[in-house]
């Protein structure tokens, strides 16, 4: 209502830019986003499922498999099953990678591999972040991002490609992978297997602290930013504007394991600005912080983000700016010359 008063007053009207907060992963666990609904996003799956078949012909498994092989919602087994059954016989998915993914990660303990945890953060975080630009071309929008899911942004951006993101993942995700397990006092690969488990949730919740950075040779060489962001190596870093091809290969130096953990943050930017959105799942640990407010608004799915840049990201935030009695006199003034004149 007050947005359309700027006609009859002849004010401009001024917001503050809408700051979305993007942690490393949005998901605690894998089938989250099933649990959410999103195979009913049917927009959304086409940029998730051209996505999964890029990433599979790279890393010889598929996302869609891994995220949903231990689904525990049963009420989606059955959309599940005939997403599935849809997309192997369009061509979308190979019934051959579907069995490799299987068998790969048929442990319930695989879940928390993380080059498998990297791949399926990027499609899933890169695809809502398309949504989000492609629905606020006439807002003013905000991100920051936090460690890892810098390639999300950076691919979403198109300052890098998903194809080199994907590989660049894997790369330094085997890494950390390697480490971790071999930081296991066990032999049999269900002991390691549970250990590597064990630790990253304790990451993932805030119970442990642990830093693994990357290395020059696994990062790809990015391009500017289509469109400028907030960057933070943690939670609680300093952050960074990244607008340069250069300032978005210095941030990706700075991609450390460290980044997944949930911690309580000391201070956001930008703290005058009221309106702020998480997108991040509602079983995620910053979840709590975010759930129930018009200032920490939980973008979910596709719906949801929606529903707060229709309703949210576009609150005025500034006070109409009423006109000087000066500009009315000489308006005035004006009006009278052209009625009174020849």
């Amino acid at each position: 209502m007050l947005r359309n008063l700027r006609g009859w007053n002849g004010a401009a009207v001024t917001s503050h830019p809408a700051t979305i907060m993007v942690p490393a992963l949005y998901n605690l666990m894998p089938a989250e986003c099933i649990a959410l609904g999103w195979l009913n996003e049917i927009d959304t799956l086409v940029s998730i499922r051209q996505r999964i078949t890029a990433a599979a012909r790279i890393t010889g498994w598929d996302v869609f498999t891994f995220h949903t092989l231990h689904n525990v919602d049963r009420f989606y087994d059955t959309t599940i099953a005939a997403v599935r059954e849809t997309w192997i016989k369009e061509g979308s998915l190979s019934n051959a990678v579907v069995q490799k993914t299987k068998r790969q990660f048929g442990n319930a303990y695989d879940y928390h591999r993380i080059p498998a945890r990297l791949i399926e953060n990027l499609v899933f975080q890169a695809s809502l972040l398309d949504w989000v630009g492609k629905q606020s071309a006439e807002i003013t929008l905000q991100l920051q991002v936090t460690g890892t899911a810098l390639l999300s942004a950076l691919v979403s951006t198109n300052s890098i490609s998903f194809k080199a993101a994907v590989e660049s993942a894997m790369k330094f995700g085997n890494r950390w992978d390697e480490t971790l397990r071999g930081q296991a006092n066990t032999k049999t690969d269900e002991e390691i297997g549970w250990f590597e488990f064990r630790q990253v949730r304790r990451l993932l919740e805030g119970r442990a602290s642990m830093s693994m950075g990357v290395s020059h040779e696994d990062l790809p060489v990015p391009d500017a930013p289509a469109r400028p962001f907030w960057y933070t190596p943690t939670l609680n870093g300093e952050p960074m504007l990244i607008t340069t091809a250069q300032e978005a290969a210095n941030a990706l130096e700075t991609m450390n394991l460290a980044s997944w953990s949930n911690v309580p943050t000391k201070a956001v930017p930008n703290a005058d600005q009221t309106v702020k959105a998480w997108l991040i799942s509602p079983l995620h640990p910053m979840a709590r912080v975010s759930r129930r407010s018009l200032s920490n608004y939980l973008l979910a799915t596709p719906a949801g983000v929606t529903m707060f840049l229709d309703n949210i990201a576009t609150i005025c935030r500034e006070p109409l700016v009423e006109s000087s009695a000066d500009q009315l006199q000489n308006r005035l003034r004006l009006s009278r010359i052209k009625v009174t004149g020849p």
